[in-house]
């Protein structure tokens, strides 16, 4: 699904139903329609709908535990510098936040509209997920509501299960066990070697910057990807230490 051929109007939150186009109709459909701001003026529709999906879904885990801490409010920051938010498109980021924490829908709501839009992009769901679980671990600890979660988004995001494990092993520093290192390829320990190198070179070529932009990500989303691909990368020469024959 795209609407890289829709224009941005007044009217642009009626173009996606559901809680992102009730989001951006209630707090920045107007806001982007007016704007003059460099980035706002190229910023295609498609992206406005990832931009508020992810920003719908960051402010509910933020708020799952009643607050939002500093340490949650200081990774938000972060992740908006490093997808090169100016000054105004960070306003506007506020203003999704802002509404998305107390509005009538839940973040699994969120999830599986964007889950739907990118029904064939896993890319997408893999680093919207990454990124609520980086937000949550922010502050070192996993509360009960922020771990029930990203335990039950998981099927509204449309990915394994056993992404929970991945994520939390690495954002609170345990090793990924052998089983894990095989799923990250979308392999198990039954595959052929022949099978896991294919899935390997397949992983490496869904996650060059050249094909992460072709489906229509924003460009500064290529930093998210390549941390996915760091985790691909040392899981298959974890997967090579235990077998000599695959070299």
């Amino acid at each position: 699904m795209s609407w890289k051929s829709v224009g941005i109007g007044a009217g642009v939150g009626a173009l996606f139903g559901g809680p992102v186009g009730a989001l951006i109709g209630a707090g920045i459909g107007g806001w982007f329609s007016s704007s003059k701001d460099k980035y706002i003026r190229k910023l295609e529709a498609e992206q406005l709908f990832v931009f508020t999906a992810l920003f719908g879904m960051l402010a509910k885990i933020a708020k799952a535990d009643g607050i939002v801490s500093p340490e949650e409010a200081q990774t938000i920051k972060s992740f908006m510098h490093q997808i090169g938010m100016d000054d105004r498109a960070k306003q506007a980021a506020g203003i999704i936040f802002s509404k998305a924490k107390d509005d009538e829908y839940s973040v699994y709501d969120y999830a599986a509209q964007l889950a739907e839009a990118y029904d064939d992009n896993k890319d997408m769901r893999i680093i919207a997920y990454r990124i609520l679980f980086e937000v949550a671990a922010s502050d070192g600890e996993l509360h009960p509501e922020e771990d029930k979660i990203l335990r039950g988004i998981t099927e509204q995001l449309r990915i394994d299960e056993s992404m929970y494990k991945i994520f939390a092993d690495e954002f609170f520093g345990h090793a990924h066990a052998l089983t894990e290192h095989y799923a990250l390829l979308d392999c198990t320990a039954e595959s052929s070697d022949a099978e896991i190198k294919r899935a390997y070179r397949s992983k490496c070529i869904e996650y060059h910057p050249d094909k992460i932009m072709s489906k229509g990500l924003p460009d500064n989303f290529v930093t998210f990807a390549d941390e996915q691909m760091k985790m691909i990368t040392c899981a298959y020469d974890e997967i090579k230490k235990a077998r000599p024959s695959l070299t």
